[in-house]
Formats: C-alpha cells, structure tokens, sequence
C-alpha cells in the first residue's frame, strides 16, 4: 500500500478478549491473518501485572510476535489522573509512571509509546532526554473532541516545532476528524421501538450541517415522529454537549483538513478511527477519502491503525470483517486519490 504500513490495535478484539471468547493467542493470530504488518498493545488492558509485567510474561510476548511474525509497534499507556482519591498526579508521579511503561516498551520491542493530553506539554519536554536514550518515540493521542485548535495541541504544536525531535510526536485519532454518531448507533434497538429512518436522516443532517439540536427535534416531530423518537435522539445521536470529553464516542465536529496536514508531520502512527464500513467501503461519518490525500501528498510513511469500535453498538458485526473492509478501504483509497 505505498508508503503506509497497516497496524492492528488489539484493542479492537478486546470485546471478546475481556469476555473470555478470544485468547491472546487467537487475538494475534486475527491480526496476522487480516493483513496486520504490525500491533497495538493498550497496556493495561491485555498485559497481566501491568504496569510491570513479569519477565517470563515479557518472554512469552516476544515469542508470540516471533510464531506470528508481527511487529509489535506502539505501546499504548494512560495517564491515570485518578488514581489518588482527592487530587490528580504530580508532576514527578505523571513522569516517573511514563518512563517506567517507556522502559518495559522497549524491552519488548515497541517503537512508539502513545500517552494522552493529561501528560501536559511542559512534562513532555522534560521526558525527551529519556525518550532519546530508550530510542523510544514518545506521542501524545489527539482524540476526539479535542482537535488541532485545541488550546493544549496547540501547545504541543509549539513543542515539537521548537524541540524538532524524532522522538516526540502525536497520534492522531480519527474521532477527532469524525462528525455523528456512527451509522449502527441504533441497531441495538428493537425496531418497533422507534422510527429508525427517520431518526438516521436526523443523524445524517446533524452530521453534515448546522441545524441546531432544537430544529432537529422539531423535524422530528413535524415528519411523523413521537417523544420516544426525540429521546432516542438526545440520548443516542447528539452529543452531551459541547463541553463533552471522554464517554462521548461521537462528537458534532468538523473536518479540519489545514489541522491534520500541519500536524501530520509529527506523526510516525495514528489510530484510524472508525465505526462501520459498509459493503461498498465507504466509511459514514469520517472523510478517509480526503485525509488519505493529504497522508498521500505530504508523503506519509508511518503506520495507520486499524481500530474498530463499532462493537459498542451492534456486538453481533465481525469485527474481523470490519478490520479487513478498512484495510481494504485504505489501500483503495491510496490507489485513488
């Protein structure tokens, strides 16, 4: 696929893997069967003893990546604000737990460590002397609903202008290019329940335009459709609010095409976000077709994730299937434009 190389986040099987129907085994051998060149890791969702795994677990891992021939490429990691009852981290508690999952990383063979915006700027910076001596790349995940305007990214913008290292950069999440809820947002529902044409026209429209939520509303009960119409769409289409941050897995956001190219040049990964792709490989809801033509101009040679997570509204989707449709979409896609 030229120059972009396929990554499969695991956390796309986890699902399955935290029920019990996948093994770790299995999960690696999914993602080498549908074309992973290379994987993800959510540290503390598949690794035992987390935030320090046992050597023998560590053994066992790069073993693993050896029978499966994966490149286990970007370590991903939280910063845990909320660990303490009564106050965030310290600054010294936010650095030391980072380099300790930056060196467990690359004992195991990552490249890439992806923290998030909580690590603050200012921290970053002072980690870079340890990400240089690891020949670790350290990267802060730009996710929705934050975007390139973002005060903080902003900041982080400015740091990796003025620090011009190949060890700091960002991950950018494609939930902060996306508009809408994702097209399967009501499959769960049983179908009697609700006018779900209707309510998938809203979706589009609030998706695609400006209409404020309270005309949407109107619409709705102009064109046929009763209170129950109107909760589902306050509780499953529109967002909590413009001030909405994690728990909200869509938000009514915009593209910002200036926002990605310029900081498409401090990304060696990024999570290719994304909720269904249908038959035709057409992705609802994210412009792939336009973000691929910059990633495609400005020469990008990083890796793109894969990351599935349209499983938290119609479980009974392949997630498999829908890994496979979006590898085939991007290399599509790369082909086209």
């Amino acid at each position: 696929m030229g120059n972009i190389k396929h990554s499969i986040t695991l956390y796309g099987f986890g699902m399955k893997y935290i029920q019990g129907q996948s093994s770790f085994e299995e999960v690696l051998q999914k993602a080498r069967k549908i074309g992973g060149d290379g994987i993800e890791i959510v540290s503390p969702q598949m690794i035992p003893g987390h935030p320090n795994p046992s050597e023998e677990w560590m053994d066992y891992f790069r073993g693993q990546m050896a029978e499966n021939n994966l490149v286990p490429v970007c370590y991903s990691i939280y910063i845990d604000s909320g660990k303490h009852k009564g106050r965030f981290l310290t600054e010294a508690e936010r650095m030391t737990g980072t380099i300790n999952e930056m060196e467990y990383a690359r004992r195991m063979g990552f490249s890439i460590v992806r923290s998030q915006d909580a690590l603050l700027p200012s921290t970053m910076e002072k980690l870079l002397p340890y990400a240089e001596e690891l020949g670790v790349h350290l990267a802060i995940e730009l996710h929705g609903p934050w975007s390139p305007t973002t005060p903080v990214f902003q900041e982080y913008a400015e740091l990796f202008e003025r620090k011009n290292s190949d060890y700091l950069g960002i991950v950018l999440d494609f939930s902060a290019f996306a508009s809408g809820a994702p097209a399967t947002v009501l499959n769960k529902l049983p179908d009697d329940i609700c006018h779900k044409d209707l309510l998938l026209k809203i979706n589009r429209l609030y998706a695609t335009t400006e209409i404020p939520e309270n005309d949407l509303v109107k619409m709705i009960l102009d064109q046929g459709g009763d209170e129950v119409d109107v909760h589902v769409a306050r509780k499953a289409i529109f967002s909590i609010g413009p001030d909405a941050r994690m728990g909200t897995p869509y938000y009514r956001t915009h593209p910002d095409y200036a926002g990605f190219r310029k900081l498409l040049k401090w990304s060696k990964y990024m999570h290719g976000k994304f909720f269904y792709v249908d038959e035709q490989l057409n992705c609802p809801g994210i412009d792939y077709p336009g973000y691929v033509k910059i990633m495609k101009e400005e020469g990008y040679k990083g890796y793109i994730a894969s990351e599935y997570e349209g499983g938290h509204f119609d479980p009974s989707i392949s997630e498999e299937e829908q890994i496979i449709r979006h590898i085939n979409m991007l290399e599509k896609l790369w082909l086209d434009v």
